[in-house]
């Protein structure tokens, strides 16, 4: 069956294929159709387009997906698959999605921040999700843009306070701006950079600006004193945090930017000193 949640913010259409009676909630900010049933997802897939999104949490309606798509190649959309796929499965599904994303059940953000990072403006500057390869001594990192990013674990050099990266404890954190390794953290437009030439370039231009935000400075600032966005909770979300960073909140509240200062150990007017 397929049950309809309040409207997306975006035109897109937006299919969650889950049978957990919380998740939905947390991705009420696509907006998204969730299908539970083989009946849920005929329908579904009839009714997909070139710009749909899928987000599927079971592996047995994957699998049943991939069942009624076989044979003519058709474009379903964009996918994200937040479980492990075997590689028949793979070469079927690129078929028809246009760009897919999959990991492991732990290789992606947790539902709401996956939500936000999809539906952000700079999906493409954010990471969803990954996996790690021992064997190859890669980690491959999923895009919001539903874009893969291999990079070489000697990319994750030893940090300042002497703390090593632990590839056996991959998660990515922040909406999408920091890749953590155990206790070691990573952030995301770092990566990019070092990577991703069209990122570098895109940034080199825009970066004098850029650097002279306040959001910018706050971002530095939280990272030298060596602390999580999380770290300014209860006081303030570390979703509120996120977003001044990312400089979608642009006019921070007086009591709000008094409380930042306190944890930052700084006056207010400190942190844009940066």
């Amino acid at each position: 069956m397929t049950v309809k949640t309040k409207p997306p913010i975006a035109a897109r259409l937006v299919f969650l294929l889950d049978k957990a009676k919380k998740r939905p909630a947390e991705f009420s900010l696509l907006g998204p159709q969730v299908v539970s049933s083989i009946a849920g997802l005929r329908d579904s897939v009839a009714m997909a387009t070139k710009d749909t999104l899928w987000v599927s949490y079971e592996k047995d309606l994957t699998a049943a997906l991939l069942k009624m798509v076989c044979g003519p190649p058709r474009s379903l959309g964009m996918a994200v698959f937040v479980h492990a796929l075997s590689l028949q499965s793979v070469a079927g599904l690129a078929s028809c999605f246009k760009r897919f994303a999959f990991a492991s059940d732990h290789g992606f953000l947790p539902p709401d921040e996956l939500a936000e990072a999809l539906e952000a403006k700079n999906a493409a500057d954010l990471f969803i999700g990954g996996s790690v390869d021992l064997s190859s001594e890669t980690i491959t990192l999923w895009r919001g843009c539903l874009t893969p990013l291999t990079v070489p674990f000697s990319a994750f050099e030893k940090s300042g306070d002497g703390t090593e990266p632990d590839f056996a404890r991959f998660s990515v954190t922040d909406f999408g701006q920091t890749v953590r390794l155990g206790h070691y953290e990573a952030a995301a437009d770092a990566i990019l950079y070092e990577f991703d030439p069209d990122y570098r370039r895109r940034i080199s231009r825009a970066r004098q600006q850029s650097e002279r935000s306040f959001g910018a400075s706050l971002r530095r600032l939280r990272k030298q004193r060596g602390l999580r966005r999380e770290d300014f909770e209860p006081e303030i979300a570390g979703k509120t945090i996120a977003r001044i960073e990312q400089g979608i909140v642009q006019q921070v509240h007086k009591k709000t930017l008094a409380a930042i200062a306190r944890r930052l150990r700084v006056t207010p007017e400190e942190i844009g000193s940066y």
